[in-house]
């Protein structure tokens, strides 16, 4: 699957007891506009999983050109990644990475099993997009800017 293009994202929501969360991820995709809804694929082992149930904020950041070190730090385990990371949190309280190049603002909506992965379904609930920065790709375990447009 490393010879499949895809962007690179970091999903992040906020634990039931405050904790923020977070995960870089390379399965997401569009699934509906009516309503406004995406998916993303979560290991099943994964904290953030965890911290996610049916109703719950989270954000998908599809990470610009300069951001592969934070992809990096949220594709390891531990609380650690956000340590050395620049983020506030949103108007939903969640908890917003800067200097992305689109963020959605999602609700769980379901939660279906994927093997050894949870697809999340996301009902969208804004997005933000910052058309100058170029989004990274992950392809063949690197990770490269977008062409440009």
């Amino acid at each position: 699957m490393a010879d499949l293009p895809a962007a690179v994202s970091i999903v992040t929501t906020v634990a039931e007891d405050g904790t923020p969360h977070g995960a870089t991820v390379s399965a997401v995709s569009s699934l509906s506009m009516t309503p406004p809804l995406v998916l993303v694929c979560l290991d099943a082992a994964s904290d953030t999983l965890a911290a996610l149930t049916v109703g719950r904020g989270f954000l998908i950041h599809v990470t610009a050109d300069g951001q592969q070190e934070t992809a990096m730090a949220f594709a390891e385990k531990g609380p650690e990644k956000f340590e050395n990371t620049h983020w506030t949190l949103s108007d939903s309280g969640q908890p917003r990475l800067a200097d992305s190049s689109m963020v959605l603002d999602c609700v769980v909506s379901d939660l279906l099993p994927g093997g050894d992965h949870t697809i999340v379904i996301g009902h969208i609930n804004g997005i933000e997009h910052f058309e100058k920065r170029r989004p990274i790709i992950y392809h063949r375990r690197r990770m490269l800017a977008s062409p440009a447009a």
